[in-house]
């Protein structure tokens, strides 16, 4: 029995760039994970809901923390209905150089939210959904929706550039809620306990459904989307010499414990953004399968 709704896994998207290999050719690599939440505008003339999706991912994937630059171009890689690949070129700077894509007013917050233009995606015969309604849980929400620390989760996206050859095939690790609290969340994340490596930033974090739980407790026997992947906690021992007292080599490991942005936070950004017809949208060339 899956603990995962299928449908989880078509919503996320392997985020690429171009470089060259040892020929001189280029290929694309994936750099990181993101995935699409939706947001209601309304209804259509035929009754049914409408939505405005976005692709989430983090901050860091498109600004470097250290030197402030921002990234040009990434190609999003969705897979088809007929089960290949397919890629979408996207700029992510406007003219004057500044970003397209919105971040929270706090730094602290690693995320990055683009708007996404659905009918796209749409023609491509993409086989994609997005996270909407009554699968996010808010960190606000978790005391009245029985999710606490040492609950168990899911971790989806590409680590290491493991992203699937022919298609999207996303990897789905387990970890639990390690630290969920007001310290952390006035700080814009909480822990998880979890395996995370490079790749894996800008994931989405699945609350696992139980359906048992300890005398006094309740259970929530509920998959949804409680978060994003930021960064991993590592630890680091120095290495001295002993003829000079002088630090040699530093020795980095991880701690598995991980960063994970709270939902609330993307709609904090996705709340504040202009309708469609005052935000000047990001480019999108849809380049395709790759050959």
């Amino acid at each position: 029995m899956s603990l995962i709704p299928p449908h989880y896994l078509n919503s996320v998207v392997s985020i690429e760039v171009e470089s060259k290999d040892n020929n001189g050719l280029l290929q694309k690599n994936s750099i990181a994970t993101g995935f699409l939440v939706g947001k209601p505008t309304g209804k259509s003339n035929e009754g049914g809901a409408l939505f405005r999706l976005f692709i989430v991912t983090n901050r860091h994937v498109y600004q470097n923390k250290k030197t402030k630059e921002f990234l040009k171009e990434v190609f999003f890689r969705f897979n088809t209905l007929d089960n290949k690949s397919h890629y979408f070129k996207v700029n992510l700077l406007k003219s004057d150089g500044c970003p397209l894509w919105l971040m929270h007013e706090d730094e602290r917050v690693d995320l990055a939210v683009l708007p996404i233009n659905a009918t796209a995606i749409d023609e491509a015969k993409i086989n994609y959904d997005f996270f909407v309604g009554e699968e996010l849980f808010y960190a606000k929400d978790f005391a009245t929706k029985n999710i606490s620390t040492g609950d168990g989760l899911f971790v989806l996206g590409f680590p290491m550039r493991i992203s699937g050859k022919a298609r999207n095939f996303v990897i789905v690790r387990q970890g639990i809620i390690a630290r969920v609290d007001e310290e952390v969340l006035g700080e814009g994340f909480f822990y998880i306990d979890a395996s995370a490596y490079p790749g894996n930033s800008g994931g989405p974090v699945i609350h696992k459904p139980e359906l048992l739980a300890i005398a006094g407790t309740q259970s929530n026997p509920s998959a949804g989307l409680i978060g994003v992947v930021s960064s991993g906690e590592n630890y680091s021992d120095v290495a001295i010499s002993q003829q000079t007292g002088e630090p040699r080599i530093i020795f980095t490991e991880q701690t598995g414990l991980v960063r994970v942005v709270p939902i609330e936070l993307i709609f904090e950004i996705i709340d504040k953004i202009p309708l469609p017809q005052k935000t000047e949208e990001a480019k999108v060339q849809d380049v395709g399968s790759e050959k």
